[in-house]
């Protein structure tokens, strides 16, 4: 395999800490599987002391199918191959005991925590989406900085904030009571358990002898604390990131993290990787040219040995249909003049909102188009009901999922009765489960529902009993025992529907299956680890489909990042947008400007931008202003289709950004 001066010294740095500054389409995923091979072939490594971190199971996965090219299976299994959250859980199931919790936990995903926090908060929380969301943020927040709810009440400077850390604490109760564990105490509890216990520690540093981290620049507070609980400052480990792709500020990544490394690992040695062997020599330029407006600590310039390519238009529509109406003449001409397949097109923005008057045009002239989902896999309707059977089967005292299930199919226990036995399991300090054995409950429900509540429980029972006894069948039996199928076609009724719910559920069972009996890179996984690697896919990974035939992709900027395509628009490249507005008031520009390198270096020929001079937002048309960003490209390289409009927009965004800086200074005078 052919490798560049960079990269091969990138493989054969393996003595102390390594970070690897790998630029868009530098080759980074193959220099993390060669570098795993050459500390087996050449080190003489065990591969059961190496571990590869990455962020999502799909890269995960694909690092295992690269590495079987050049290793055995054997090896391939010995190594630990995750994601943070399944490394952290794993470090939870071996170092139980110490933990003090119950092995058959189950872990909470995001809808279950909504409930349980409306559940907890006062009616004007629960009931108001803005509060619930800025509560959820905040625990996690805390979690993440590892703040006790004590520690966050002893830091408290308003009533919102005593209120969120007195429901903080109640939330931990639940979860520690109930034996559930949510998202984020999958990298905080065994990261503080490393924290305090020396023992377990060192353990776990001899264990993971080395550590490799791919996508370092996403990685949050709490995941930069485990990578040094990990190691310490003589490890041998490689870190490998590009700080100009940190593009998720908004769930905790930290960008800062690669410069912290200098500090806690004096021995850091750091190698740039900048040959881009995806895209042209103009479009490396003009990302070059834009990202330099950002801070650096560590510099990096990307260069490409292909052909300069393309000159980079940039398309003005009057209206926002009339840009989307060039976009799509563009696209028509490039896939009939020159011979650009509709799949090697990909049409990039800010907001999801954005894709509906595109998807308009793009029907209107029959042209094929695939929208990429954020919709998990797992988050599917009849995926949700069966897991929660499992994770009752796992865990009676799982209230979320014996909520969720106790009606499906239909038993006739109504909502009356519900509140009722959730009252009672209340007062007794029981779970529902438990709640519903009592035979206290004769006193407050008829004796019809009781029947109802009891035939359920045995079926519960039941299923316990056979997931004992025949695991691998145990989900085929649930779905032939409920008749499942024949009350999803009943309460679907759409063909189509009941169609495509029945094959998400033989795909699971398949799956489910395929997992208890493990594979060449997988060891076999035991029902409540199935249903743990489930519930953190659907969390932490959208399931973008990649789709084989020949239709536009439209995705955000954010889904963008990891692909590349031919030709690439990007839109919208207006004041507000792109950036967007809450980024031009809180002076948060740098993140915004490095979504938009993520973007131009997803094109490999073609680059295009396109905004609108008038858009319609709640019913009023507003006058727009081109994106700063497009003034921070080399004029050289770029094509306006008006000029005159370039220059009076030129001097209306200095106009803007006095007036922004005039006004925070007024605020801060006013504090």
């Amino acid at each position: 395999m052919h490798l560049n001066s960079a990269q091969k010294n990138a493989i054969e740095l393996t003595n102390g800490p390594c970070l690897i500054l790998a630029g868009a389409g530098s080759g980074k995923t193959k220099v993390i599987v060669n570098k795993i091979i050459y500390l087996i072939n050449n080190c003489k490594y065990n591969p059961h002391n190496i571990a590869a971190v990455t962020f999502t199971n799909k890269a995960a996965y694909e690092m295992r199918i690269r590495l079987s090219e050049y290793l055995n299976t054997s090896k391939i299994k010995k190594m630990i191959i995750s994601t943070f959250h399944s490394l952290g859980l794993e470090i939870i199931k071996k170092e139980i005991d110490t933990l003090n919790f119950n092995s058959n936990f189950t872990l909470i995903d995001e809808t279950d925590q909504k409930i349980l926090l409306k559940k907890i908060c006062k009616k004007e929380i629960s009931n108001n989406v803005q509060s619930l969301k800025k509560l959820k943020f905040m625990i996690s927040f805390w979690k993440n900085k590892f703040l006790s709810p004590s520690k966050v009440q002893s830091l408290i400077k308003c009533s919102e904030d005593e209120y969120f850390a007195y429901i903080y604490k109640k939330y931990k109760n639940y979860l520690y009571e109930f034996n559930m564990l949510d998202f984020d105490d999958l990298i905080c509890i065994p990261t503080l358990l490393l924290k305090n216990n020396k023992i377990i520690k060192t353990r776990w540093q001899k264990k993971i002898s080395y550590l490799l981290v791919d996508e370092y620049q996403d990685t949050n507070n709490s995941q930069y604390e485990l990578i040094k609980m990990l190691t310490n400052t003589d490890s041998s480990f490689t870190l490998v990131g590009d700080d100009d792709q940190s593009i998720y500020s908004w769930r905790g990544a930290n960008p800062q993290n690669i410069f912290l490394l200098k500090k806690d690992f004096p021995n850091l040695k750091v190698i740039t990787m900048e040959h881009n062997y995806r895209s042209s020599g103009r479009i490396l330029k003009v990302a070059n040219a834009l990202i330099s407006n950002n801070t650096h600590y560590l510099q990096k310039k990307l260069f490409s040995k292909l052909q300069y390519g393309n000159v980079i238009e940039i398309l003005i529509g009057q209206s926002e249909e009339d840009e989307a109406e060039k976009i799509v003449k563009k696209i028509i001409s490039q896939y009939s003049l020159k011979n650009i397949r509709y799949k090697d097109c990909a049409i990039l923005y800010r907001g999801n909102y954005q894709s509906r008057i595109l998807e308009k045009v793009l029907i209107k002239e029959n042209i094929p188009y695939n929208i990429s989902e954020k919709a998990s896999f797992f988050s599917r309707p009849e995926i949700k009901d069966l897991l929660s059977y499992l994770r009752v089967i796992i865990n009676p005292d799982d209230n979320h999922a014996f909520m969720k299930i106790i009606n499906i199919p239909s038993r006739q226990i109504g909502l009356v009765t519900l509140k009722k036995l959730e009252k009672w399991a209340n007062k007794s300090n029981k779970s529902l489960f438990q709640a519903s054995n009592d035979v206290e409950i004769k006193n407050f429900l008829k004796a019809k529902t009781i029947d109802n509540i009891k035939k359920f429980i045995c079926k519960i029972k039941k299923f316990t009993e056979w997931s004992y006894s025949k695991p691998s069948n145990i989900l085929d039996d649930i779905i032939y025992d409920l008749e499942y199928e024949k009350w999803l076609s009943k309460i679907l009724k759409e063909s189509n529907k009941i169609k495509n719910s029945i094959n998400n559920i033989h795909t699971l069972s398949k799956w489910f299956k395929n997992m208890l009996k493990g594979d060449d890179f997988e060891k076999p996984m035991t029902l409540s680890q199935i249903v743990t690697r489930m519930t953190i896919r659907d969390i932490a990974e959208s399931n973008i489909t990649e789709k084989k035939e020949d239709q536009i992709q439209l995705m955000t900027l954010h889904a963008s990042k990891g692909l590349e395509f031919s030709s690439v628009f990007i839109i919208g490249m207006c004041e507000g947008i792109l950036p967007n507005q809450k980024s031009i008031i809180s002076n948060n520009i740098e993140e915004e400007r490095r979504l938009t390198y993520v973007g131009i270096t997803r094109a490999k020929k073609q680059l295009f931008f396109t905004y609108c001079c008038r858009r319609t937002q709640y019913g009023q048309t507003l006058d727009m202003l081109p994106s700063r960003f497009l003034f921070e490209l080399p004029k050289e390289d770029l094509k306006w289709n008006q000029k005159n409009l370039l220059e009076s927009s030129t001097n209306k965004i200095e106009e803007i950004k006095i007036k922004i800086h005039n006004l925070k200074k007024n605020i801060k005078k006013n504090k």
